[in-house]
């Protein structure tokens, strides 16, 4: 009787299993890179820099504007910029590293320095779905977010979202600021970063301006050190209105960052949250960085190292 107990345990925990579904991102294995060389102005000293992005195997060597090809999500803070004709790019705050027989992505704060007028700009190391508008202007100094057309269309239910992970976290009440173009020291702790918001976005025909209910919301932040990496780690996935769960968190609110996208017209316009609900999602928004401390302001080296990203899914249950 008891072998028979155990027997029909083993089978009803492997149904369990099999009703979970695991998916991977798209390139989330992050085993594929393209690199960028971009040749700064001759004002700058001329030098070649080098970028990477999450896509396929491939090498631009000209200053251009760099555009995902169609079904690759990424977008990243490793960007091609252009002010008043002077090209540069930023230090790459985003590399792949060995991992075993592949890679994964590293994220890095890095105090970056453009000759140009001596500014200095804190870049956090930032991947996301989404595209950056390049070659970036000089609003993207002030309003970075302006440049970034953020999500990506999506329409399925996951429960979580998985991934390996470590970091490289400063014990430290300080930060870099560089919001006035000079590094200055102001106080507050860094984190990192990993949030995603499944939405249901409409555009007002009229006025062009997009609206959108928050549908999911994952959203976990690395406060210290993780020196061993944490394999299969999962990041539940809420859905609908989350503000009465005990979890809750502020930053977890509505139009916590001044998201961007491109409307019918192709206008940049604000996204703007107007609630939450349990409608179908049609967008996502993927957002992984080593810092979260806002806009041009971080602890300098703070580190994120990210692979294999997935989705899990559950099937519903079966009738009895």
């Amino acid at each position: 009787m008891r072998k028979v107990w155990l027997v029909s345990l083993l089978l009803l925990t492997n149904l369990l299993y099999a009703e979970r579904t695991i998916e991977p991102v798209v390139y989330g294995d992050m085993d594929q890179w393209l690199v960028r060389y971009v040749k700064e102005s001759k004002i700058l000293g001329g030098q070649t820099k080098t970028l990477y992005a999450i896509a396929p195997q491939d090498t631009i060597r000209d200053n251009q504007a760099y555009v995902p090809a169609e079904g690759n999500p990424w977008g990243c803070s490793a960007t091609y910029a252009r002010f008043m004709g002077i090209e540069t790019a930023m230090e790459s705050s985003v590399e792949p590293e060995p991992r075993g027989y592949g890679y994964c992505c590293r994220l890095k704060n890095i105090l970056s320095h453009v000759n140009i007028g001596d500014i200095y700009a804190m870049v956090s190391g930032t991947i996301y779905m989404g595209q950056a508008l390049e070659p970036l202007g000089i609003q993207a100094k002030s309003k970075p977010y302006t440049a970034i057309d953020f999500g990506t269309p999506f329409t399925k239910h996951p429960v979580a979202f998985m991934l390996d992970y470590k970091a490289l976290i400063a014990d430290s009440d300080s930060l870099i600021t560089t919001e006035r173009n000079k590094p200055e020291v102001v106080a507050g702790h860094d984190c990192a970063v990993i949030f995603i918001y499944l939405q249901h976005r409409w555009e007002d025909k009229e006025t062009g301006k997009v609206y959108a209910r928050r549908v999911g919301t994952a959203y976990e932040r690395i406060c210290s050190t993780i020196p061993e990496w944490v394999n299969n780690h999962e990041i539940p996935i809420r859905w609908g209105n989350i503000t009465n769960d005990p979890d809750y968190q502020e930053y977890e609110r509505l139009n916590n960052r001044d998201m961007m996208t491109r409307n019918s017209k192709g206008k940049m316009v604000k996204i703007e949250e107007v609630g939450w609900s349990i409608d179908e999602p049609t967008h996502i928004v993927m957002y992984i960085s080593s810092s979260d401390a806002g806009v041009f302001r971080a602890y300098e080296g703070n580190t994120l190292w990210v692979d294999n990203l997935r989705f899990v899914y559950e099937e519903e249950e079966k009738e009895q």
